[in-house]
């Protein structure tokens, strides 16, 4: 599930995602936590609060931004992690938007790691969208995608695990893509998604935090 908003002076963005909802033996999630993660960033305009146009070139529209990430972990109390930064709106031909965030990190939960409670590096994240292409009948072809670049998280770099030979990094990159067939309120999609140093793991461990995933997706648009 996932929801996109503006009302006046909020930009809202949020998705939760449930994992083997079926509750299927079949599924590779079945019986796993966490099975519930989300993201929940509101952003404030700051055009909007001081009432003038702050816009930069391309960069059009800047924020106060705000991204809390959790899930429903059951070791040592999950994730739940505070995220606080700027935000704002880059034009570029050809996409409807570009939406950017850089914030700085701070997870009171973390699995035990050696950054709970503590500020932890940055995240860079960029999410856009464009059309591809428009059929006679009303279908459409939409790209879209998101990266999250972390850099910086030196206490993420302190986490050793010897039991099974996994070692902490600084950072870490997740890159998305999607094709989308929109028809009317219904749509089908084709992912892909690249993780490199997956939640700050070095892919050097024995435990590889390396991978490339493969999704399908049916969506309904309320």
């Amino acid at each position: 599930m996932e929801g996109f908003h503006r009302y006046k002076l909020l930009d809202l963005y949020w998705f939760t995602d449930f994992f083997d909802i079926l509750n299927s033996n079949y599924s590779d999630m079945h019986g796993v936590k966490p099975s519930i993660y989300g993201e929940f960033n509101p952003r404030i305009s700051l055009d909007g609060l001081l009432g003038k146009d702050l816009s930069i070139g391309r960069f059009n529209e800047w924020f106060l931004s705000y991204q809390l990430d959790y899930d429903n972990g059951d070791y040592k109390g999950g994730l739940r992690r505070h995220q606080i930064g700027i935000g704002t709106y880059f034009d570029l031909e050809k996409f409807d938007y570009i939406r950017v965030n850089l914030f700085g990190r701070y997870a009171p939960k973390s699995y035990g790691k050696p950054n709970e409670d503590k500020w932890d590096g940055y995240l860079f994240n960029v999410a856009y969208l464009a059309p591809l292409y428009k059929f006679e009948n009303g279908w459409s072809v939409v790209y879209s995608g998101w990266v999250d670049y972390v850099f910086g998280a030196k206490e993420s770099e302190k986490y050793n695990n010897s039991w099974n030979g996994t070692s902490g990094t600084d950072n870490s990159l997740q890159w998305f893509h999607q094709l989308k067939l929109q028809i009317d309120n219904f749509s089908i999609s084709t992912s892909v998604k690249f993780n490199h140093n997956f939640t700050e793991v070095a892919s050097s461990s024995s435990n590889s935090s390396d991978s490339t995933q493969y999704i399908l997706g049916v969506h309904y648009k309320f």
